[in-house]
């Protein structure tokens, strides 16, 4: 049985990853086309925009891995069906169960790659194509960090620790200063939400500096005038307050951070960290019962592979085995898609809507293998 498993997992692998691999280069190609539109703007050119696009490639894989395992599946399964190998080994006594069972096991193979790809390799590779992308198209207006994002709004700096989605920020600090690039201002806020189209910052704390002109002088006296002196500091604390900026939303929204490109304890976190402050949290659990849900999406897609060889597709040739996996692909595909954000709207719970296509397609697994026999 060792031999046969391996015989099988190796079939399957290989046209798996072939399948995953072009899904992934034809997804590049049209996201490359996308951005071509941009090119020429600030210093977008081809290179980056290609660059862009290949660094997307690890996210493109992971939201196609399903759908690729199925017709990767169907092929591999289909050319053992063709050379009447799946009928030798159940002459040989092995059972259908047996054989589906040979094929998950090399399966967990492949899970291990979408949850590694999904949680380590897809989240980084995505923060570094949007940097590479505005640093070309917006210039020295926006500075990425490690310890946040810098943002150059006219005459004054903004620091933000982290921009999640496209209407909230949190950790604000606006640094104002005056013609004379002398720092006049501080405000630090917790968060920044965009309220009717102007922006808000919350619980938070004013710091006026500023210096008399007795002291001005006798600083100037003992320093070179390189370093700006205060011995006035005003300290206001607010709970919200109306900033007035240049930053605009469509930067904002290049910057944001999407659910499905967060992992797994990084959607945990922000979920509860929104459901400690009564703000909104259906997206960010819909996108971590996805997550969740993924390896099992995985294993269910070799399972419906198998029974459509087994079932109704036992002697048809290769070609139609391929299209329907293609167009069953799709149509999971779709239902992930759609089906999540329908049910957040009709009120459903984020877990149902996360389980309820791979449950459907589980559902349809079974019932083909029990037909099959």
């Amino acid at each position: 049985m060792n031999i046969l498993r391996f015989y099988i997992g190796k079939t399957i692998l290989a046209t798996s990853l072939m399948t995953l691999f072009t899904l992934a280069i034809i997804r590049v190609l049209f996201a490359l086309i996308d951005e071509s539109g941009d090119f020429d703007k600030g210093t977008y050119a081809f290179i980056d925009g290609l660059s862009y696009s290949l660094l997307l490639s690890p996210q493109y894989i992971y939201e196609f891995f399903p759908m690729a395992i199925l017709i990767g599946s169907i092929a591999g399964l289909g050319v053992l069906a063709s050379r009447s190998e799946l009928t030798v080994m159940r002459a040989a006594g092995k059972t259908t169960w047996q054989i589906i069972g040979a094929a998950l096991s090399y399966g967990l193979i492949l899970i291990a790659f979408s949850v590694f790809l999904g949680e380590y390799v897809a989240p980084k590779t995505t923060l570094m194509a949007e940097n590479l992308r505005n640093r070309a198209l917006y210039g020295e207006q926006f500075v990425d960090s490690n310890q946040g994002l810098w943002l150059k709004d006219g005459a004054n700096m903004v620091h933000v620790g982290e921009v999640m989605g496209s209407s909230r920020l949190s950790d604000v600090t606006v640094y104002e200063f005056n013609r004379e690039n002398e720092l006049t201002t501080m405000i630090h806020a917790q968060s920044a939400e965009l309220v009717r189209g102007a922006w808000q910052l919350n619980q938070g704390i004013v710091t006026q500096l500023g210096s008399d002109g007795a002291e001005a002088e006798s600083n100037e006296s003992i320093t070179d005038g390189s370093i700006q002196r205060f011995n006035r500091v005003e300290r206001l604390p607010f709970t919200q307050q109306a900033w007035d900026t240049d930053i605009s939303l469509d930067n904002l929204s290049a910057l944001s951070i999407e659910p499905e490109n967060m992992n797994i304890l990084n959607l945990y976190q922000y979920r509860s960290y929104l459901e400690n402050n009564g703000l909104e949290t259906k997206n960010y659990d819909l996108a971590f019962w996805q997550k969740i849900f993924q390896p099992i999406s995985t294993a269910v897609m070799i399972i419906l592979a198998a029974s459509f060889i087994f079932g109704p597709m036992r002697s048809v040739s290769m070609g139609a085995r391929v299209l329907v996996g293609v167009l069953t692909g799709m149509v999971y595909f779709f239902a992930v898609r759609s089906f999540g954000p329908v049910s957040l709207v009709a009120g459903v719970p984020a877990f149902l809507g996360a389980l309820m296509p791979p449950l459907i397609f589980a559902v349809a697994a079974w019932y083909l293998l029990r037909r099959a026999g």
